[in-house]
């Protein structure tokens, strides 16, 4: 697929068959180039994590990924906020990198936390306070309504195992 300007778009396809999620989302590597490529890359593996609906961040499915351990050659203490927001949008993807021991109680690992924003209400507010994401990629519109209803299935259904995959 190819933007107006003659520059690439990339897609890559979010997925999980119980809910029926098959969502495609344009990466915005103008906005947010190194968040965008750090998707790309884990696209790349055409992986499957664990998600499930989050509890303090309104409408998100969140995907808290052991960057280290999937990523292992990616500093994700280098990867710089781009894009950033506290307020994520419905359809916006929000990617959340941080180090092992950088939050009280936190994850025992790097994470790396994909969040999928479905419906408006979304804010970056947790346990240990407000938090900032880089805004990395968008649920392409057409998607967006299909994206909503699968969301809320899984938010009914409980955890999941979603796809990240390269969209061709």
């Amino acid at each position: 697929m190819d933007a107006s300007d003659g520059a690439t778009t990339r897609l890559v396809r979010l997925s999980e068959p119980r809910s029926g999620l098959d969502v495609r989302v344009r990466l915005l590597d103008d906005l947010a180039p190194h968040n965008a490529e750090l998707l790309w890359a884990l696209a790349g593996l055409d992986a499957a994590h664990a998600g499930i609906h989050a509890m303090w961040t309104g409408p998100e499915i969140s995907l808290p990924i052991a960057g280290d351990a999937v990523l292992p050659d990616r500093d994700l203490a280098a990867v710089p906020l781009e894009n950033a927001t506290s307020f994520p949008q419905a359809g916006d993807i929000a990617l959340v990198c941080a180090k092992r021991g950088t939050w009280r109680d936190g994850p025992p690992f790097d994470l790396l936390d994909v969040g999928l924003f479905y419906a408006s209400g979304g804010r970056l507010l947790m346990p240990m306070g407000w938090i900032m994401g880089s805004i990395c990629a968008r649920i392409l519109d057409e998607d967006l309504d299909a994206a909503a209803t699968a969301c809320r299935a899984i938010r009914a259904q409980g955890g999941c195992q979603i796809t990240i995959a390269r969209a061709s």
